[in-house]
């Protein structure tokens, strides 16, 4: 009898030990094919959805989403907090943006936008209008991020 149960034992050990490797192996199997799909996306077509989501989110006043466009650097540097501060405490309210143009070089992009933005120096009497703006983006480990330096 006990030679049935420690077989049964080692039988339900392999059975679990190679459940857990199949469960391993889709794992890293999914991991791998979200990579791919994700590589597959052109990376000025990743770029272009990052401006277009940064700057919803912005319009949107969502500005906690934002700060996560920034770049790596300058969220080390500024915290949310200050960052929110900071837009909270402009007078311009963003109603509204386009990209124009869009100009990659390597890591590097620079991109054209026009904005609408909403004037909010006095209530009773704010005014709507079209700004340009050059901006930089840089991609960091393939993930595109808004930097402060606007220069070309």
């Amino acid at each position: 009898m006990q030679s049935v149960n420690a077989s049964r034992k080692t039988l339900m050990l392999k059975g679990n030990t190679s459940l857990c490797i199949a469960i391993i192996c889709l794992i890293i199997l999914w991991g791998c094919a979200k990579k791919e799909v994700l590589e597959n996306i052109p990376d000025e077509e990743a770029l272009r959805n990052r401006v277009v989501k940064y700057w919803d989110h912005k319009v949107k006043e969502e500005f906690d989403k934002s700060y996560d466009y920034e770049d790596p650097l300058f969220r080390k540097k500024v915290s949310m907090i200050k960052y929110i501060q900071s837009i909270n405490t402009s007078v311009i309210k963003w109603v509204g943006a386009d990209i124009e143009n869009l100009r990659r070089e390597d890591d590097v992009a620079y991109v054209d936008m026009k904005l609408k933005i909403r004037v909010m120096a006095n209530p009773l009497n704010f005014s709507e209008k079209d700004v340009y703006l050059k901006e930089k983006w840089i991609s960091v480990d393939g993930v595109w991020y808004h930097t402060s330096q606007r220069n070309n």
